[in-house]
């Protein structure tokens, strides 16, 4: 646009005399087709155009209603005609990712990913991956947010030294609401961390019947979401005692990071964790889409988590948004594809053989 109207200001300038017309047009053609003005080009594609937003789970859910708030306003600062929300379940989200993987790179496709379970399944060598996490055009984090470790509200354990008590009398138990889940590979990061014999109990629903079992001093610990062990705390079944992380938690300094209580052997681990666990729902293309459309993509993201309206209304309905910049999360994913301790990528496998 920033070209468009240079172009009318020389022909303004040229009316003056004829004579200066050739010498201005070809200075304003080189910058109309400079830089600037190609990612203007590539924002003009979206106009009259409906871009698709995949939710690789079904309707309802926390996920839906991210796509869909995320939807309803970044199709404006787009410039598109319509954003449109597609549920798409199936395989835990493999399904939904394998066909963006494919899709074509126009810029027309986008899905919210669930970003932690499609890199440990990759990189765990799970059944019906056909996708390389670090190869997605990443268009930015809606939400994000650290695990947590917590142990029973009325337990005995509030060190490590207690751990170790414990350890000498019996198995620490870790719950896991199932193979597979990131709670599983947490548990069993856990175990190797604590470097104490430990039972690995699965078999739950789901966190809440998880965290029910934590209130009744039949687990020990049990990783989730930070607000998911906030509602327990609420509930009196947990209490918090360490992020799965290398930082402090905002607000919260009595939890402790895992880092600082446990042998600094195992900060390799911790850390590639903490960066899966980061990813959190990011919005994402397939691999190759054109730079300036992607550009025009991650501004327009940049912009739709900025506004005011969207942070108004995910108050509302409790869906905190936590952003990331599109480049920030290439570097985040990339960091774990590409660089994963390697006693990290043995955990995954042994994980998802089970």
């Amino acid at each position: 646009m920033s070209a468009l109207f240079s172009f009318r200001d020389a022909a303004g300038v040229g009316r003056r005399g004829a004579r200066t017309l050739p010498l201005v047009l070809p200075v304003v053609l080189a910058a109309a087709f400079a830089g600037p003005a190609q990612a203007a080009d590539g924002c003009d594609f979206y106009k009259g155009k409906t871009v698709e937003l995949i939710v690789p789970f079904s309707a309802g859910g926390g996920f839906d209603a991210y796509g869909r708030l995320v939807a309803k306003y970044m199709g404006d600062e787009l410039g598109a005609a319509n954003m449109i929300v597609r549920n798409q379940p199936g395989a835990g989200g493999l399904l939904a990712t394998n066909q963006t993987w494919t899709a074509k790179p126009d810029g027309l496709k986008i899905q919210l990913m669930s970003v932690s379970g499609m890199i440990t399944s990759e990189l765990g060598g799970a059944d019906g991956v056909g996708f390389k996490s670090g190869q997605f055009s990443w268009i930015g984090r809606v939400s994000g947010e650290p695990d947590v470790i917590a142990t029973a509200a009325e337990g005995q354990i509030k060190s490590i030294d207690d751990v170790k008590k414990v350890a000498a009398e019996r198995k620490i138990r870790i719950g896991s609401s199932g193979v597979g889940d990131i709670d599983y590979i947490e548990a069993g990061l856990l175990a190797k961390i604590l470097d104490v014999d430990t039972d690995l109990i699965t078999g739950f629903s789901g966190s809440s019947e998880v965290y029910a079992s934590l209130g009744r001093n039949e687990l020990d610990f049990f990783s989730s979401s930070l607000s998911a062990a906030e509602a327990a705390e609420k509930a009196a079944t947990a209490r918090i005692l360490w992020s799965f992380d290398t930082e402090a938690v905002p607000g919260r300094p009595g939890i402790k990071p895992l880092s600082e209580v446990v042998d600094a052997k195992f900060l390799p681990l911790i850390k590639a964790q903490a960066a899966v666990v980061a990813a959190g729902r990011a919005l994402a293309a397939p691999p190759k889409v054109p730079e300036d459309r992607l550009k025009c993509l991650r501004d327009a993201f940049d912009r739709t988590m900025a506004s005011e309206k969207l942070l108004d209304e995910s108050k509302k309905i409790n869906r905190p948004v936590a952003p990331l910049d599109g480049q920030k999360m290439t570097t985040l994913v990339r960091s774990v594809t590409d660089d994963a301790p390697k006693d990290y990528l043995e955990l995954l496998h042994k994980a998802y053989a089970q």
